[in-house]
């Protein structure tokens, strides 16, 4: 980020940005984000790595240094890797989703991903005793979607990932003490004083709810 690093001093952000994001971030958040910083700064060349948010995940992209900034889940109490600094851009709730005109949605089968479960809502989900342990198992949020649609089972899935909802699927509000997913970004101290870097953050935290049609919370 040498260029990038020079914008920090003439006010001009430009040169290359590595991000790296999950799956949903990428399909739905960031995509009004960059349109409007390709807009403001186009000297701003971004590249996106799809990045799966189990072990390190996008976190460990950035701490490896195969990323700037790093679009990542954080949950309560979660440290990040060490050197990274980081903070939440938005909290998305999560709602039972479930094949439209099922009469009793809560007595299907759960189908479910690796990447589903964190600790911003293991407590909740730990407290459902209508919640069975799942038993399909997809790749990622966009495979369970499918199945659900099929009539495979149910599904508890945040807002971000329901941004494109198939016709045969109904999505429920699981009512006030819903669980919230924190989505927040994570980058080095250096990093995080250049342009580049400062410029994205800001275009997502500008975002409303509604923005990527998904009924997030801003921070």
């Amino acid at each position: 980020l040498a260029a990038d690093a020079r914008g920090t001093h003439t006010g001009e952000a430009s040169g290359p940005l590595r991000v790296a994001a999950f799956r949903s971030a990428a399909l739905h958040l960031l995509p009004p984000a960059l349109e409007r910083l390709a807009a403001r700064h186009p000297g701003i060349e971004v590249t996106v790595s799809v990045v799966r948010e189990v072990g390190d995940g996008t976190a460990g992209e950035v701490a490896a240094g195969r990323a700037d900034l790093g679009i990542a889940t954080l949950g309560d109490g979660d440290q990040l890797p060490g050197g990274l600094i980081g903070d939440v851009l938005l909290r998305e709730p999560y709602s039972l989703v479930h094949p439209a005109g099922h009469p009793a949605p809560r007595t299907l089968p759960l189908v479910d991903w690796t990447e589903n479960c964190g600790s911003y809502t293991r407590d909740w989900w730990a407290a459902q005793d209508w919640i069975p342990a799942a038993t399909v198992r997809a790749e990622d949020d966009g495979a369970v979607l499918s199945m659900v649609a099929s009539g495979l089972g149910m599904a508890v899935m945040p807002a971000l990932s329901l941004t494109a909802v198939p016709p045969a699927v109904a999505v429920t509000d699981l009512g006030p003490e819903r669980p919230y997913r924190a989505v927040g970004y994570v980058t080095t101290p250096e990093l995080a004083a250049t342009s580049a870097v400062r410029a994205l953050v800001r275009e997502v935290r500008a975002l409303r709810p509604g923005t990527a049609n998904a009924q997030v919370r801003n921070r």
